[in-house]
């Protein structure tokens, strides 16, 4: 899965809308609706950990660097998401 399809996803599965997120990020719309289109592949760390925190998961999901076929206990975002306040 691309982080493009990764960040819908999770912004849908924890209902929010593009608006949402970019309000949480701090950042324009637009910005995330480049990175879900596809058009924005390599965003900055900043725009990665603004990323992560505010879907509640790690970098390392978003970017593919987590094996979903391996067989973890907890995958990366139960992980961050479970200890968020």
């Amino acid at each position: 899965m691309s982080l493009s399809q990764r960040v819908r996803q999770r912004r849908g599965y924890l209902g929010m809308s593009q608006k949402d997120l970019a309000q949480q990020l701090q950042m324009a719309q637009t910005i995330v609706s480049r990175i879900e289109r596809g058009e924005n592949t390599n965003p900055g760390a900043e725009v990665l950990k603004r990323l992560a925190i505010a879907l509640r998961c790690s970098i390392d999901w978003l970017l593919e660097m987590y094996d979903e076929t391996a067989d973890h206990a907890d995958p990366p975002y139960l992980i961050l998401a479970a200890s968020s306040p």
